[in-house]
């Protein structure tokens, strides 16, 4: 009970509630092109609480909690990565609010009188005008799981031909500091969201999730139910109909394959190679242990994206650089390694075309400036061109110069037989001309 003569207190949100309010209110609401004042977000909180049932309608507990094993997956987001089914629920709406019951598959329940989870909204009790003002001009916390959105407080001023702009607000205030004749700030501070991505580069997120080949179906619609949930999308993702060729254990081979490197430990690696088997009526191509060095202990130095695939950069022996996605398992060993000082990962793929790995040595080729495109692709920045000269037939070509792998040279100048020619070194132009008298051979049998 209070003291005598004290007036009662009126139920108060805390903090952490004002500012979730505030900041749904802004999200709602307000925008770069027309920020809200500290009075108009007042009025929307007043909107907020004279409502007169503030729990979730049917429908949104249905949008929410749909009946079905999906449940568990919309309790439980961050479990991103995990396949398998999620243990059966069945939930049933009550006057009460919404109930869950979870088994596991073998009919046991997780708690002695069953799991429930009830959804319900308390009243809200609108803060204050000057808490809002307060808060605002304070700044919202990160805790309150506000990324990717960030507050913004800017001055609306007259701008071109009568109409308004809005710039910061503290180089507003940074203006009438200059400006002596002006003696009041009357201008109200606004607000609104901004996002820290622009859709563009939020659609970039997911199509690097859409287009990568080493996740499932099921995994990348769970990657791209966490991404809406950072970003709100009004229209759907559109398809960018990659080939999917997802693995179970890529995600933790990486994991354990990036643990080594940070660790600098040894791995034993079981190395898979694909072969035809005959099943289902058709010979279809399988991964299967690899018949010469299958096993191998190496010391990775990197993992590094190429050619659209992950390959990880290993010593045995001598450099290798293998596929993440023919990796069968991994193993850490206890055996610790030194990686070179001189080792540079960007330097290193540069010089391995298409990752063929092999001793650098000077290569000069002449190629049509038609190929210039194709040249960038393969072989990046690294090769010095000349000025481009015409050829005998009207051709106009350029001379071209690295310090490469040779080996991947020779499947580039074997691909493009008919725009390059190998002018050094002598003995991969005699491997390249044999390559070709030998197809010459076969396709005139």
């Amino acid at each position: 009970m209070g003291k005598r003569g004290s007036v009662p207190k009126k139920p108060y949100s805390n903090s952490f509630r004002s500012l979730q309010a505030i900041w749904e209110v802004l999200r709602r609401y307000a925008s770069r092109e027309s920020p809200l004042t500290v009075r108009e977000i007042y009025g929307h909180l007043k909107d907020i609480e004279s409502d007169p049932d503030m729990r979730p309608s049917l429908d949104t507990l249905e949008r929410i909690f749909p009946q079905g094993r999906d449940l568990m997956g919309r309790l439980f987001l961050a479990r991103v990565l995990e396949e398998g089914e999620p243990p059966p629920a069945e939930s049933w709406l009550g006057e009460d609010g919404l109930h869950i019951s979870v088994e596991t598959p073998d009919g046991r329940v997780l708690a002695r009188e069953g799991l429930t989870v009830q959804a319900s909204r308390e009243p809200f009790q609108a803060p204050s005008y000057s808490t809002v003002n307060k808060m605002l001009s304070q700044g919202i916390p990160f805790d309150l799981d506000t990324f990717p959105l960030r507050l913004r407080c800017v001055a609306q001023v007259p701008g071109k031909r009568g109409r308004k702009r809005t710039i910061p607000y503290e180089d507003w205030e940074d203006s009438l500091a200059d400006d002596r004749a002006v003696k009041n700030n009357n201008v109200p501070r606004r607000y609104y969201l901004e996002d820290a991505l622009s859709n563009a580069e939020w659609r970039l997120f997911s199509d690097l999730i859409l287009v990568y080949p080493f996740l499932s179906e099921k995994q990348t619609q769970r990657f791209l139910a966490v991404l809406n949930r950072l970003h709100p999308r009004t229209v759907p993702v559109p398809r960018r109909y990659a080939y999917k060729r997802s693995s179970g254990l890529q995600m933790e081979i990486i994991a354990k394959l990036d643990e080594a490197i940070r660790t600098k430990r040894k791995v034993r690696i079981l190395y898979g190679e694909h072969r035809l088997e005959y099943s289902g009526g058709t010979w279809q191509p399988v991964l299967r242990r690899r018949e010469k060095n299958g096993e191998l202990d190496v010391e990775p130095y990197a993992l590094m994206w190429s050619n659209g695939n992950y390959y990880l950069v290993v010593r045995h022996r001598g450099m290798m650089n293998l596929r993440a996605d023919r990796i069968m398992a991994v193993e850490l060993l206890e055996d610790r390694f030194l990686r070179p000082p001189d080792f540079d990962p960007v330097h290193h793929r540069n010089s391995c075309p298409v990752m063929y790995p092999g001793e650098e040595k000077f290569v000069r080729l002449r190629c049509r400036t038609g190929l210039l495109n194709t040249l960038l692709d393969f072989f990046g920045d690294l090769p010095q061109y000349r000025k481009p000269e015409t050829g005998p037939d009207g051709a106009e070509t350029t001379e071209v110069t690295m310090s490469i792998a040779p080996a991947g040279v020779k499947l580039f100048a074997l691909q493009y037989a008919g725009s390059v020619e190998v002018l050094e070194p002598k003995a991969l132009r005699e491997e390249i001309a044999q390559a070709l008298e030998a197809a010459a051979k076969k396709y005139r049998s």
